[in-house]
């Protein structure tokens, strides 16, 4: 099992995240909604640059715009995206025409408010994976909402799409094992499930937990 941790903001969070050996690192650049995680670009930029070997850095945004997207990716010199935005598949076209063709590009997608995968297909030819995760209407939060979605329809929406997905939302230590069997994702991906609740910092025990039980599982 693929694990992402998310939300990183310094050097204490990554070397948290990273005593539980993750296979990527997330980082909140290009804020739209409320969220208590988003960095600077070139904060981003710093701590990508002290990921070890195998650990692919991530840039996870709200903006839709291409432009805005590819400004920021070359700010912070990480080039795989993942979009919470509304972006357009025409949008979502013109930033995969102008990455690098080895970057990686995911959307996310809320089906738990959609009827289904097939809303989304048109952009199955131009990612590489889709992201399920909760929003929180009464916040406004888009990802990072700590609440945990419907895993049927999460399971359906695995079954249904031709390219990878990655499951997030609410997701922790003590669950992350049981949505895995439930909805058979490609990857999880955390982020609030394994910050101590009081400051949201990362948590080095949460998440050498999170990555254990996630492995296990998988196995």
């Amino acid at each position: 099992m693929r694990i992402k941790i998310c939300g990183i903001r310094n050097e204490s969070d990554l070397a948290a995240a990273l005593t539980a050996s993750p296979d990527a690192i997330g980082f909140l650049v290009g804020q739209v909604h409320p969220s208590p995680d988003f960095i600077l670009a070139c904060t981003a930029r710093r701590l990508a640059r002290s990921l070890p070997p195998f650990v692919q850095p991530w840039l996870v945004t709200h903006l839709s715009k291409p432009e805005e997207i590819l400004d920021l990716a070359k700010a912070a010199a990480v080039f795989n995206i993942q979009l919470h935005g509304e972006s357009t598949p025409e949008e979502v076209s013109t930033i995969r025409d102008k990455l690098p063709p080895c970057a990686k590009l995911v959307r996310a997608v809320h089906p738990d408010h959609q009827d289904s995968f097939f809303e989304y297909a048109d952009f199955v030819p131009l990612i590489d994976a889709f992201l399920i995760d909760t929003i929180n209407p009464k916040t406004g939060q888009v990802g990072g909402t700590g609440l945990t979605g419907n895993w049927i329809r999460a399971a359906r929406f695995v079954q249904e799409s031709p390219i990878p997905v990655i499951l997030a939302g609410g997701l922790t230590p003590i669950n992350v094992a049981r949505a895995i069997e439930r909805v058979r994702p490609y990857a999880v991906d955390v982020n609030t499930g394994v910050k101590t609740p009081a400051d949201r910092t990362e948590s080095a025990a949460l998440c050498r937990a999170f990555v254990k039980a996630a492995r296990l599982a998988d196995l």
